[in-house]
C-alpha cells in the first residue's frame, strides 16, 4: 500500500453561490469534490438549521488536487466572491492511497 502527498482545500460558503463555486473548480482543474450542508457560526453571524428554500444555507466543498491547482481554486473563489458573500477557504496537507495517475492532477 502506497501513500501519495496531496493538498486537500476546503471552502465553506453560501448555498446561494455554489454553482458558481463549482464551475469555477471545475474549469480550472478541479476532478472531484464533495459536498455537506453545514451550520455554525462565524465572522460573519450564525448559520443554524436550513431554510425551505436553501438560499440561507452554508455547504462545504473538499477538493482534492494538487497544490497549484487548489491555490489556483481558491484564489478566484476568494477575488470573486467573498467580498459579497459569507465564506472560508483552507488546504490542508493529506495523503490518500491507491491514488490512479493524474486522478486528482498530480504526477506520481
Amino acid at each position: 500500500m502506497e501513500f501519495h502527498k496531496i493538498k486537500k482545500l476546503t471552502i465553506v460558503t453560501e448555498t446561494a453561490i455554489l454553482d458558481n463555486v463549482l464551475e469555477i473548480a471545475t474549469n480550472l482543474g478541479a476532478k472531484s469534490y464533495t459536498l455537506d450542508r453545514v451550520s455554525g457560526k462565524g465572522e460573519s453571524g450564525g448559520r443554524f438549521g436550513y431554510d425551505i428554500s436553501g438560499i440561507l444555507n452554508s455547504v462545504r466543498i473538499n477538493i482534492i488536487a494538487s497544490e497549484e491547482t487548489v491555490k489556483k481554486i481558491a484564489t478566484e473563489i476568494v477575488e470573486k466572491y467573498f467580498e459579497n458573500y459569507a465564506g472560508i477557504v483552507y488546504l490542508q496537507d493529506v495523503e490518500v492511497i491507491r491514488i490512479q495517475s493524474n486522478k486528482f492532477g498530480v504526477s506520481e
